[in-house]
């Protein structure tokens, strides 16, 4: 702040030197007459020069930002779920007819259309709330006044053998039943149920005693020498929960056997009946793999020394049951297949793309004819899956109920 000191010499500065201080003019009195003009808010845009933009002379422009047309139907940031465009929606794409033909109908299960366009559709089928149990209409299952009988399915329609009376669970023709994707329930091994619906499940629970001397059993043969034979008793699909009993034979060698009371040696026992385990089998459909089907696939794959190889199920073992030459056709393919037996089979076929390029595919056929009897059809696909899996190299799965399914026509059409 200026203080009172400051102020007076300013005064006495101002007195010794007047011609530095000049007395503004007075300004001219306002016209009474003259009117006043109106101000507005209006501004007039500058003129932009012809000047090169750029150059440093003239103004610069400043561009508007554009705002961003959206597409009718569409999101921002959202795409054609189709094709991954931007520019258009799912229903004007160019590659709708393509995307439809993989389409699988709701109600008849075809392959080529949707339900929308579906040509067996009328009003019946569309009802919404239609019981099993009775077959009227208005009410579900769950809510139907009436006791249930033949298991509440009486009306229902299948949509795998288009018959009544049953649900695709328990169609014969469905060898996967509620497990579209290969499994069985880890108890009894069936594929209408799962483990925890189970008729079978609370059944050891109540034999206490058996499940004593069982446990008895296995601590007695714990400490006994072990041979080639390998039988699984319990786990699941994963390979980490098999528990694996040996089957003791042949003759002991006295040297070689543990004391009775040395907890070293039951150790090495132990460590040692886990080396000498033979190959794994399939704990909920009981079965093994032969060391021969491994073998020949490889062959198959490697050196293609066979054009095709056929595999059954015998005592409780998938072995191998015909190779095929690699000059064999595929018709002796299909008829190597039997009419009324399951099989599964593997072929190596060779073919042509578009682009003139020699190509092959090895398929694997899981063959189950309508005429084969209904537990080797459970039986064989209850083991598909683990069986694949021992087969590594599969490209392409074909499964077949008749020989039209597996014709030449649709191999290719798979293969390219």
């Amino acid at each position: 702040m200026v203080s009172k000191r400051q102020r007076e010499a300013r005064k006495r500065f101002k007195a010794e030197h007047p011609e530095l201080f000049l007395k503004p003019e007075p300004t001219p009195p306002t016209d009474p007459n003259k009117k006043k003009k109106k101000k507005t808010n209006f501004k007039r845009k500058k003129k932009v020069d012809s000047k090169a933009p750029g150059d440093g002379t003239g103004p610069t422009k400043t561009g508007h930002r554009k705002r961003v047309i959206r597409v009718p139907g569409m999101k921002p940031g959202e795409s054609c779920f189709i094709c991954k465009a931007k520019d258009h929606i799912a229903k004007l794409c160019p590659q709708k007819a393509q995307w439809e033909k993989n389409k699988i109908c709701l109600l008849c299960r075809s392959r080529g259309h949707s339900l929308k366009n579906c040509p067996s559709k009328n009003d019946e089928t569309l009802d919404k709330k239609f019981c099993y149990n009775c077959g009227e209409s208005g009410h579900s299952l769950d809510k139907c006044p009436q006791p249930l009988q033949d298991g509440g399915t009486r009306f229902a329609s299948c949509f795998i053998c288009s018959e009544t009376g049953h649900l695709s669970k328990n169609c014969p023709k469905n060898t996967h039943g509620i497990y579209p994707k290969g499994g069985c329930c880890k108890i009894c091994g069936g594929v209408t149920h799962l483990a925890k619906d189970c008729p079978d499940k609370n059944k050891g629970k109540g034999n206490n005693d058996s499940a004593v001397a069982s446990k008895a059993i296995r601590a007695s043969i714990d400490g006994r020498p072990r041979g080639q034979v390998t039988k699984f008793v319990s786990g699941d699909d994963l390979e980490d929960d098999f528990i694996a009993e040996d089957t003791y034979g042949g003759k002991k060698d006295k040297s070689t056997e543990p004391k009775p009371g040395s907890a070293s040696n039951s150790q090495e026992s132990n460590l040692k009946s886990k080396k000498k385990q033979g190959p794994k089998a399939n704990a909920a459909s009981g079965m093994a793999v032969s060391d021969e089907c491994k073998l020949k696939f490889l062959e198959l794959k490697t050196k293609r020394n066979y054009r095709f190889i056929v595999f059954k199920i015998e005592n409780q073992e998938v072995v191998v049951e015909k190779l095929g030459s690699p000059g064999d056709t595929y018709e002796e393919f299909t008829d190597s297949l039997p009419a009324d037996e399951c099989r599964y089979a593997v072929y190596d076929f060779d073919f042509t793309t578009d682009e003139n390029c020699q190509k092959s595919k090895i398929f694997f056929v899981a063959w189950s004819p309508d005429t084969s009897k209904v537990r080797s059809k459970m039986v064989y696909a209850s083991s598909k899956d683990r069986f694949k899996r021992e087969l590594d190299g599969i490209q392409l799965e074909l499964q077949a109920t008749d020989p039209s399914e597996i014709s030449l026509d649709i191999v290719k059409g798979r293969a390219l």
